[in-house]
């Protein structure tokens, strides 16, 4: 597996709350206990301009309503940390064709006082930027961060306007599209193409309607984007159908063309545009 994708943006935020399992890319193209999915490369990518809303900090959920960002723009990090606004420098590098480098320096913080629990949150965050060494971008969507030991630092989300800032370039490292799939394949299937979202026409808990987005990040995960905000959801069990939760009271079924959406406790009522 190889994990190509130039960011030049970011450092960022765990495939979210998920009280779930879910895999993340080796590094060096070898499988790990921490890091077990399987990559293609994929388009060469340069991002300018990113935005990435942070979803988890070391393997574990952030504070609901926190806003943990990640904007990047000419080699400098900044955004919130739930509490303050931080500002950085970030250095992305190409060690080799199979590894892709990610630091940062000189973080700076403005002074406000918060909650003790969103303060203690802002410190594992600017650890975690601080300990990055590597990453990987998942259809130019999820981003993945890594300590020097290959362990997940921080998952992240692109947000809106960043996708359309996302301009190819020839010498830049390739970008990384993480396919979930048996170690067999590994070798067979080489630039596959990405699945196109699913679209959604849903009446909202107030009457009115509104579009939800649904893009597959693997076979057990999806990004579900509505009304601008974005969450990932996991594959649970369920009695029939297909039922995706994470731990943000957020769950998402669907059978055939129906889905349900319920967003804190906020119900919503799907069916697929063809």
């Amino acid at each position: 597996m190889t994990y190509r994708t130039y960011l030049g943006a970011l450092t960022g935020a765990a495939l979210f709350s998920l009280a779930a399992c879910s895999t993340s890319p080796d590094i060096d193209g070898s499988p790990s206990s921490d890091l077990g999915a399987q990559s293609t490369p994929s388009e060469l990518t340069t991002f300018t301009d990113s935005h990435w809303q942070v979803e988890s900090i070391k393997q574990g959920g952030i504070i609901d309503y926190s806003n943990i960002t990640m904007n990047i723009s000419n080699n400098r990090i900044s955004g919130s940390t739930g509490c303050n606004r931080y500002t950085g420098t970030i250095n992305v590098e190409s060690e080799s064709d199979e590894r892709f480098t990610l630091t940062t320096d000189n973080i700076a913080l403005s002074r406000k006082m918060c909650a003790p629990a969103l303060m203690k949150q802002e410190q594992q965050f600017i650890d975690a930027l601080t300990e990055t060494a590597f990453y990987a971008i998942d259809k130019n969507t999820l981003l993945t961060l890594f300590n020097s030991n290959k362990v997940e630092t921080v998952k992240a989300i692109i947000t809106s306007g960043s996708l359309s800032s996302m301009q190819p370039t020839p010498n830049g490292p390739q970008a990384t599209n993480l396919q979930q799939r048996p170690v067999s394949e590994k070798q067979d299937r080489v630039n596959t193409p990405q699945p196109s979202a699913k679209v959604y026409d849903c009446e909202t808990p107030s009457a009115n309607t509104t579009s939800l987005k649904v893009n597959s990040l693997g076979p057990d995960t999806l990004a579900l984007t509505l009304n601008n905000t974005h969450h990932i959801v996991q594959l649970s069990r369920a009695a029939s159908g297909a039922k995706y939760t994470n731990n943000k009271n957020v769950v998402f079924w669907n059978k055939g063309d129906e889905a349900t959406l319920s967003v804190n406790s906020g119900n919503y009522y799907c069916s697929l545009i063809k």
